[in-house]
């Protein structure tokens, strides 16, 4: 079981790792996927796959006079059928009245190899790592259009743990040395050592501070920005 957090917020989902998960374990959820992907007809799988793409795009779902429109729908009710049978069976749901999609493995899910760095430290910063050689599968939908610009670290230490990132978790940064203060980043020190924490500008100073009251905030000079944050997996 893994879960994703963007943020606050959390879904837990199966899918798999590269390395990590029995093949027992593995069977039984491409079981549970190939069980869901059959409740849907190719009509619906279309449907989803729009409006999968739609959010990825925008950030916010379609309307359903869009989907209509985009499919042919002579009626607004019939094109509202379609979502309905897509939120009971799991693959969207609605929040604040806008379609979002749904925690679970879409029909329509790809996956993207995203290479794995070392270690990371959320506490004192270590030494720089390097790139393992080795890489995870994400699912399409958690990366969007930042493919190939994504990579992954296994978090060190307890320093952002009020953030829902905590010892030995795998976080997904997107590449950029341009971030906005409040965002959580990976940076390089003066000192070629690297820490995860988050970053605060004030007053032409930077701050990087942790989330754990354990830990204080500190100043920094010529940082160096590798990466910011973009979700969190945790495996149980």
């Amino acid at each position: 079981m893994m879960t994703i957090a963007f943020g606050e917020n959390s879904v837990k989902v199966d899918f798999h790792l590269t390395r990590g998960i029995s093949g027992g374990i593995l069977r039984v959820v491409n079981k549970m996927v190939n069980n869901i992907r059959q409740e849907l007809t190719p009509r619906q799988k279309d449907i989803l796959e729009a409006i999968e793409a739609f959010i990825l795009e925008h950030g916010y779902g379609p309307t359903i006079r869009w989907i209509g429109d985009r499919f042919r729908i002579p009626s607004p009710s019939a094109a509202f059928k379609h979502v309905a049978s897509l939120e009971r069976k799991g693959y969207l749901r609605r929040e604040r009245g806008e379609l979002r999609l749904a925690g679970l493995p879409s029909a329509v899910e790809t996956r993207v190899r995203v290479p794995l760095a070392g270690l990371v430290p959320a506490g004192t910063p270590h030494e720089a790592f390097e790139m393992s050689g080795e890489a995870m599968d994400i699912p399409d939908w958690m990366i969007g259009r930042r493919r190939g610009n994504v990579f992954c670290i296994r978090v060190q230490g307890k320093s952002m743990i009020d953030a829902f990132i905590d010892d030995g978790d795998h976080v997904l940064l997107e590449r950029t040395n341009t971030v906005a203060s409040g965002e959580m980043i990976v940076g390089r020190l003066e000192d070629g050592t690297v820490t995860l924490k988050r970053i605060r500008r004030e007053n032409g100073r930077t701050i990087l501070v942790p989330e754990n009251p354990a830990y204080r905030p500190f100043e920094v000079d010529n940082l160096m920005v590798i990466g910011r944050v973009i979700g969190v997996l945790r495996k149980y």
